[in-house]
């Protein structure tokens, strides 16, 4: 705990500690004090259901009665009314701060947190249940005289077993340090060791920027994201971890109190907030078992969002580490502006786009996948698939409706490498959000790949169709390109014994590269070898060129690699896009599948 804390809790023990004291002697009562004309003129405006009205005349009091406790605990009773729960839980905490023996602003100020941490508990469990409203419990400040104080904790534990209520209660009026320890416990657990992260992180520098590589050259080199380019809601979310793992808990609150207002579909941070709440009011028992309180709440409700906050903050614990690629990506030229990587056991989708010759990771976004995970087989299986992909096409929100949020960008599955393996079904997208929530839970779609609509929408405004490839990989591997070398140029040379051979006279040479089982959707290999004998026929001899020579590895652990380039004759402007796709037959490399993309 910080120095500058120690004081509140001392203050706040000696409140409860008195406020039982004088319970329990039965002290004699203050003499009754002359009413206040401005809070009686106020009182008659609540009572004719005219709260607002009524703010200005308690506000008023306070401006006129600085610090005063009284004063504070009313305009936070009004506040709360009015369903201004933040300012009303802060003038509850002033006026404890101003008149520590104060039992009834304490007495407030965990109630009022209490039914705060409930909402919100609802709020992430997307309960539909009417819960009692969140000003329920508060008390006006007495007038003439104080009234007795009740502890609002007391109640709320009046359901728990009678020992544990007991426990809990008496050991946070004894020891002011109680209800920190187990905040420490719990989200120790949630946090992944927040602490050792928040001191020790360190962004990893930026790779010097190298010319564009050639076609035999290493792929580029990845470099670091800058913090403005991230996602805002989830860095927010972290900045909440990183508070909490320095022992900020007051600014920690804050934070996410700030953020479910900004963000209050944001069910992650809903739950983290209603914690917050609790472990300032001394209850808390455990990261998210306070949705007990809320209806329809439990162990198996929080699970998936514990295994969000788990999948959110170890990709924020360890990003890309700088200079390294995907395994997948072996060549990716300058003309391919961007491409997507998703990890998919951990819910993370990774955009890297060429600058200056390099790799850059220009965004790192949560994602989520299939029910049943990955490695899709067959229609309605619920998994997502695995490997390399197109995006054929974008379609805006009112093309698809509100489940695909934002909207989508449909993806190539099944492409030939599927259908050779005879997988099926189809409309695979990445996606939106429906309106009713920030993100969904990481195990959750049918197989899509699910963002946040904030995510969805700056991904459907920068990536191109048909020029973006969209590599899904069980686990991403991140390695120094230079490990990549042979791989690479073995690609390399595959692309270019094609070429010689296209350049040939004789045909056979050419058909000698392909598969037996060749079927690219329109032809089988008969019909593919005619076709080969008429392009040789009217091309040999004929140089040729391959360039934007694009080389991706499959991402689903099966010997296939997808060779993208342009053919350009010599003396032609332009030339066709070619896409092949390569696999082992017999021990030899072979094109199973090929095509003109444009």
């Amino acid at each position: 705990m910080s120095s500058h804390q120690t004081p509140r809790f001392n203050r706040l023990l000696a409140a409860t500690l008195a406020a039982g004291w004088l319970h329990a002697a039965g002290a004699t009562e203050p003499p009754p004090q002359a009413p206040d004309p401005l809070r009686t003129q106020a009182m008659a405006l609540v009572a004719q259901q005219q709260d607002a009205q009524a703010l200005a005349l308690f506000e008023a009091r306070v401006q006129r009665q600085p610090g005063q406790a009284q004063a504070l605990i009313d305009l936070g009773v009004v506040l709360a009314r009015l369903g201004r729960l933040p300012e009303a839980r802060q003038r509850f905490d002033e006026a404890l701060r101003t008149s520590p023996l104060h039992a009834l602003a304490h007495d407030n100020l965990v109630q009022l947190q209490l039914n705060m941490a409930r909402h919100a508990y609802a709020a992430a469990l997307h309960a539909s249940d009417p819960l009692p409203a969140a000003d329920s419990g508060l008390q006006w400040s007495p007038d003439p005289t104080p009234l007795a104080p009740t502890l609002a904790a007391e109640a709320l534990l009046a359901s728990a077993p009678p020992a544990m209520g007991a426990a809990v209660l008496w050991t946070a009026r004894l020891d002011p340090m109680a209800w920190l320890r187990p905040l420490l416990a719990s989200l120790a657990l949630l946090t992944l060791g927040a602490t050792a992260w928040a001191v020790n992180r360190r962004l990893p520098a930026v790779v010097d920027a190298t010319p564009p590589p050639a076609a035999t050259a290493s792929p580029p080199a990845t470099v670091a994201v800058p913090e403005h380019e991230r996602a805002v809601p989830e860095e927010r979310l972290i900045q909440v971890y990183r508070l909490i793992g320095q022992g900020h808990w007051a600014r920690a609150l804050e934070a996410a109190e700030a953020l479910v207002r900004d963000q209050p579909r944001f069910t992650l941070a809903q739950l983290v907030y209603g914690d917050l709440l609790l472990a300032h009011s001394g209850v808390l028992r455990g990261f998210g078992r306070g949705t007990a309180q809320a209806p329809g709440g439990g162990a198996t409700q929080i699970a998936p969002l514990q295994l969000e906050a788990r999948q959110r903050l170890a990709a924020w614990q360890a990003p890309p580490p700088p200079g390294m690629v995907p395994r997948g990506v072996l060549l990716l030229p300058a003309s391919v502006r961007q491409v997507v990587v998703v990890d998919g056991l951990r819910s993370r989708l990774f955009v890297l786009e060429h600058r200056a010759g390099q790799l850059v990771p220009t965004a790192s976004l949560y994602a989520a996948i299939g029910r049943l995970g990955v490695g899709k087989q067959d229609e309605g299986d619920q998994r997502t698939p695995l490997g390399v992909y197109d995006i054929t096409g974008r379609l805006g929100s009112q093309q698809v409706g509100d489940f695909y949020g934002a909207g989508a960008l449909p993806l190539s599955y099944p492409n030939e490498h599927d259908r050779r393996l005879h997988r099926t079904g189809a409309n695979i997208w990445l996606h939106g959000t429906r309106a009713d929530r920030h993100a969904e839970a990481p195990f959750s779609s049918n197989g899509c790949i699910v963002l946040s609509n904030p995510d969805m929408e700056r991904l459907l405004r920068d990536l191109v169709p048909r020029r973006t490839p969209v590599v899904i990989a069980e686990r991403l591997e991140w390695i120094h390109p230079k490990s990549l070398a042979d791989t690479r140029n073995a690609a390399v040379a595959l692309a270019e014994s094609w070429r010689q051979a296209r350049m040939q006279a004789d045909p056979s040479r050419l058909l000698g590269l392909y598969a037996r089982s060749f079927d690219n959707g329109l032809q089988g290999w008969a019909e593919w070898q005619r076709q080969l004998a008429k392009d040789t026929a009217s091309g040999s001899g004929r140089e040729r060129e391959l360039l934007d020579l694009t080389i991706l590895d499959n991402a689903d652990g099966s010997d296939a690699l997808f060779i993208t380039f342009r053919e350009v004759l010599r003396g032609s402007a332009s030339g066709s896009l070619r896409r092949q796709y390569w696999a082992r037959e017999r021990g030899q490399w072979k094109i199973f599948s090929e095509g003109v993309l444009e």
